[in-house]
């Protein structure tokens, strides 16, 4: 295998040129959770108890459970095939965000349905066990075409609408067996991995600005709105003639670019004008 490579969004290294990611490791070791399953099951059902998580917790600082529950799964026909799109969908997520920002997501989607358990727990009396990656699987679909909302899977459909189909069809078949505690997990994850990758656009594409700074500024004060004069009046013939101002090219930078693409003479230019407008608003 090649020397360790640092940078987010390359492989780790290679093997035999076959590029390894986070993702793959993550694969393997879905693999073997699969493998490990099969296993435990035949020996019984009481080793299984040690990795599954369940509400109520019993004992409850088994914590390893809020992430051992998605090696946990039975196998079947599809499970391979699961795996493949596992590791396809986080490899594209890894590349574009980096192994942090995917890091992290993993953990978020992680811990959702056993954060969801347990408000079902507190709020409905309802005990349940969590197992299998289902949820995680949803999750990462959800964020991939959140990521990439226009690319075409298999050069056919944009992948936003596959996405689309596939929770719909989770949606409809969970609904069809009344399982409303798993519908809930399955759009919580789904909310979870939209929300998280739009705060990771937001942070690569918009200059670092979060959700709270765009929430700050839609509760800020806002301009008012003065009444322009007339074509007719003497104040629009004073200025019509004039060149576009100066604010005007800094208001589309702006515009455009936001804020912090102000050098700090335009920033001083920006707030001068500012300030003769509150002082127009006093008068």
């Amino acid at each position: 295998m090649a020397r360790y490579n640092s940078s987010p969004t390359l492989p780790l290294g290679h093997w035999n040129s076959f590029p390894i990611y986070l993702s793959t490791i993550l694969a393997a070791v879905l693999g073997a959770g699969l493998l490990g399953s099969a296993i435990l099951n035949s020996v019984g059902l009481q080793y299984l108890r040690l990795f599954v998580f369940a509400m109520p917790l019993d004992p409850p600082w088994w914590v390893w459970r809020l992430f051992t529950y998605v090696l946990i799964d039975q196998v079947s026909f599809f499970s391979p095939f699961a795996i493949l799109f596992f590791y396809w969908v986080s490899v594209g997520i890894e590349t574009h965000l980096g192994r942090i920002v995917f890091t992290r997501l993993l953990a978020l989607l992680t811990l959702v349905p056993p954060a969801a358990a347990a408000i079902w727990w507190w709020g409905f009396d309802h005990s349940s066990i969590i197992s299998g990656n289902y949820m995680l699987l949803g999750g990462l679909i959800v964020s991939f075409a959140t990521l990439y909302p226009n690319a075409d899977a298999w050069n056919w459909i944009p992948f936003k609408w596959m996405a689309f189909a596939c929770i719909a069809s989770g949606s409809f078949m969970l609904l069809g067996t009344q399982k409303w505690f798993e519908i809930a997990q399955l759009w919580a994850s789904c909310l979870a991995g939209f929300l998280y990758i739009r705060q990771a656009k937001e942070v690569e594409y918009d200059d670092h600005e979060s959700i709270i700074t765009r929430v700050k500024r839609f509760f800020r004060r806002k301009p008012k709105l003065r009444v322009m004069p007339s074509p007719s009046s003497s104040a629009y013939r004073s200025t019509a003639n004039e060149p576009a101002s100066e604010m005007d090219v800094l208001l589309d930078k702006i515009a455009k670019s936001g804020m912090s693409s102000l050098t700090a003479k335009e920033k001083a230019t920006l707030e001068k004008a500012r300030e003769a407008l509150l002082r127009k608003d006093q008068r």
